[in-house]
């Protein structure tokens, strides 16, 4: 079981309610298509729940939210019709049989009905603030294209959930809350962008290292506005094990072949450019990113970036 997390407290580290989405002042309405490449369903029992418990979740955020499950992986389809998804394949794969980041990015904009789009990991639940906060960046005249990113919090969560039950979501909460643990702000989950950016991508692998820090890191090339969302909006991941892989963390991440081959097609890891936005998303607003030296969240997440590094050397 995860220690509690430092000084966590979803509940007041925001100035959205994570139940209704509600802010101080109105917001403007956009809409969102939100995709994601699941693992095989009906292979592993707790995998199969977490991802439903993340699709559900997504689903239950606004009716401006559409869900696309891309892949022709076993058990897809039939989850993505059962949940109320829609499903898309012909993913692009990798001679290791490993989705392709360019691929599932290509495949979501041919098909999403919104001009903002959203990839996350198909193990994290979002709630409605993560809406909230988007509305908020919207309502920012002086961003037009942007990506945003953030933090997550690691929970081991072993219940289906229902989003639509308030009394379910406040048990989650409180989970979060009492066991959850922060995790560095090098573990990205999702990304929000503006869908004509990145429409050309190296073929990176999916769940391996290093492309995650591309996005970011060519985003910021570009001029590209970068926004971490973290203070905003509550990003729960699932804890699951990684025998998916075939390895163990560390070589998934770091040390595997295809975590190398992300690393040679990004030119580079990108540890630190990769994880550091331009901006920030507060209750006041999009402020400036501190610079790294005189930026607190930045030393904050030094300690956790430190676990990290120990978690993949010796966990497998």
């Amino acid at each position: 079981m995860a220690k509690p997390a430092n000084n966590l407290n979803l509940s007041e580290q925001t100035n959205v309610d994570v139940c209704t989405g509600d802010v101080a002042e109105s917001s403007r309405k956009v809409s969102l298509t939100l995709f994601t490449v699941p693992k095989p369903f009906g292979v592993n029992e707790h995998i199969d729940r977490i991802q439903r418990n993340a699709i559900r979740s997504w689903l239950a955020i606004s009716s401006d939210v559409s869900v696309l499950m891309l892949g022709d992986e076993r058990g897809v389809a039939d989850a993505a019709a059962e949940l109320g998804a829609t499903h898309i394949g012909g993913l692009a794969y990798n001679e290791q049989g490993t989705p392709l980041v360019s691929s599932a990015f290509e495949l979501a904009r041919q098909h999403a009905n919104s001009e903002l789009l959203m990839y996350c990991n198909a193990d994290v639940i979002l709630l409605k603030d993560l809406m909230s906060s988007i509305e908020m960046i919207r309502r920012d005249d002086s961003i037009d294209s942007f990506v945003a990113f953030g933090r997550r919090t690691d929970i081991d969560l072993r219940e289906s959930l229902r989003f639509d039950q308030l009394r379910d979501i406040e048990r989650l909460m409180r989970l979060a809350s009492n066991q959850g643990r922060i995790a560095s702000q090098v573990c990205k989950e999702y990304f929000v962008f503006s869908r004509k950016l990145f429409q050309q991508m190296p073929p990176f692998a999916i769940g391996r290292g290093n492309w995650d820090n591309w996005i970011i890191h060519h985003a910021k090339s570009m001029n590209i506005p970068v926004i971490n969302i973290s203070d905003l909006v509550t990003v729960l991941h699932q804890n699951h094990d990684y025998i998916h892989t075939g390895a163990g963390r560390m070589k998934c991440y770091v040390s595997g072949d295809e975590a190398k081959r992300n690393q040679e097609l990004g030119g580079g890891r990108h540890l630190i450019s990769g994880s550091v936005g331009t901006l920030r998303l507060t209750k006041n607003g999009i402020r400036p990113e501190r610079p790294l030296l005189i930026n607190p969240a930045f030393w904050a997440d030094v300690p956790r970036f430190v676990r990290l590094m120990s978690n993949l050397l010796f966990s497998r």
